[in-house]
């Protein structure tokens, strides 16, 4: 267990030397107050009928900048790995005792564990601290859902972090293409606002199905909006499949990684 202390330790202190990865650590901090007293302010300021159509975008949007916690992680891991591949360390460590499979295990985990922290404060915090500007014909759609609800979608919603990661440095060759991919990889946050669309609704929402991020998405936004589509699954069931796709996915995406190493 100690060296995993001290590779923590020795991970963290180069995530302090990098700049990117420090904004992309302190990002969480800004969604929050983004949507706790900037979106809240904004809403005040519009009409009564037109805040109130406003109510259900803007929710949705709160899901995308919770969602957004992931994907900034997994861009966060992806720097990371790339580093390893700019400057040829792949091969030392491949020759330690925990082996490039442990060690990118271990990376997968605590980035993990640090994007479904990200979502869940994120929501918490918005949920605790500006429940009453996201109404609904008078209803606090936040009180909606639960503690068990938000740790759900910060867990499944979290996976996405070490699938991106794992992704793109299988696919980038270096930072600079790194770059590129996760600015494409970005569009992943806006999958949830796609839910809004009358053409993703009924049996066609499953054509997202494809991205893994739709499914705790999906989950959400049943209990927010209160979507009584009778082709909806109910939340338990959007979690465990988008649980069940992302650790698929990530799994996938760990052999890639392996398999496209030459070290």
């Amino acid at each position: 267990m100690k060296k995993y202390y001290r590779l923590f330790g020795f991970e963290f202190k180069g995530i302090l030397r990098d700049p990117i990865s420090l904004l992309l650590l302190a990002f969480p901090a800004l969604l929050l107050f983004l949507s706790c007293f900037v979106i809240p302010r904004v809403l005040r300021t519009l009409p009564p009928m037109e805040a109130l159509t406003a109510q259900g975008v803007t929710l949705l949007m709160i899901m995308t900048i919770a969602s957004f916690s992931g994907v900034l992680a997994g861009a966060m891991a992806t720097f990371m790995l790339l580093d390893h591949k700019d400057e040829h360390t792949l091969h030392t460590i491949a020759a330690t005792p925990l082996g490039l499979p442990g060690y990118l295990m271990f990376k997968m985990v605590y980035i993990f564990i640090a994007a479904a922290v990200s979502v869940f404060v994120v929501l918490t915090g918005t949920k605790l601290l500006a429940a009453d500007a996201y109404t609904l014909l008078g209803m606090r759609l936040l009180e909606r859902i639960s503690m068990g609800h938000i740790i759900a979608f910060s867990l499944v919603s979290a996976l996405t972090a070490p699938m991106i990661a794992l992704t793109l440095g299988a696919l980038a060759k270096n930072k600079v293409e790194g770059f590129a991919w996760i600015k494409g990889s970005g569009l992943l946050a806006f999958i949830p606002l796609l839910l809004l669309l009358p053409a993703f609704g009924g049996a066609k929402q499953y054509f997202l199905g494809v991205f893994p991020n739709f499914w705790a998405s999906k989950a959400l936004a049943v209990k927010l909006l209160a979507d009584q589509d009778p082709l909806n699954l109910s939340f338990t069931l959007y979690i465990l499949i988008g649980a069940l796709y992302s650790v698929l996915a990530i799994a996938g995406s760990f052999r890639l990684f392996l398999r496209k190493q030459q070290y």
